[in-house]
């Protein structure tokens, strides 16, 4: 690992925009195993406090595949012996963790090869998964891209007018409707 900001850059600022500005600091020029473990054990903590708190309907067989699968990570990056060993890690956790997400993890070693065919990839046999918004969610969605588009400024005014129009409408609807 080297003493370079530029260095695995892409991975530093993807844990700067899960864990604030002090992971950046702590990461952006550092070949601490102790750092990296400590970072990747977090990053997987969060992970599993995010799927706790956010998937709202889950069987316990995918749960319980999914603590294992980030227990074991978390384990692998507690005996690293370099940073690049903690990273390895994190990334073999993470690419087990984003099939379980879809529905299950294949396992295929004794296979010589897995086209790239949708048959082979079709993870709904056990469990599907569904990504669904509520009409608030939706809506706060649309607040979000909007502040980001137009300013916290702008959308405050529009939604000043919004209000004093009374509309039935919902305030995307009527950002829609006026070509907002």
């Amino acid at each position: 690992m080297r003493h370079d900001m530029s260095y695995m850059y892409a991975l530093k600022s993807s844990i700067e925009d899960l864990l604030g500005n002090r992971a950046w600091l702590e990461l952006k020029e550092t070949t601490s195993t102790t750092t990296w473990r400590r970072y990747v054990v977090k990053i997987l903590d969060a992970i599993e406090l995010s799927i706790e708190t956010t998937v709202l309907v889950k069987d316990e067989d995918w749960w319980q595949e999914v603590r294992a699968n980030l227990g074991h990570g978390r384990e692998l990056a507690q005996i690293a012996e370099a940073p690049e060993d903690a990273i390895a890690a994190l990334s073999g956790t993470l690419l087990r963790q984003v099939f379980l997400q879809l529905g299950s993890a294949p396992s295929r070693k004794t296979e010589t090869a897995v086209p790239l065919k949708p048959k082979n990839w079709d993870f709904s046999s056990f469990r599907s998964v569904q990504y669904v918004q509520s009409p608030r969610q939706k809506e706060d969605l649309f607040l979000y891209r909007q502040r980001r588009a137009i300013g916290f400024e702008a959308q405050f005014d529009l939604k000043a007018e919004y209000r004093q129009s009374a509309s039935k409408l919902s305030y995307s609807a009527w950002c829609a409707a006026r070509g907002v």
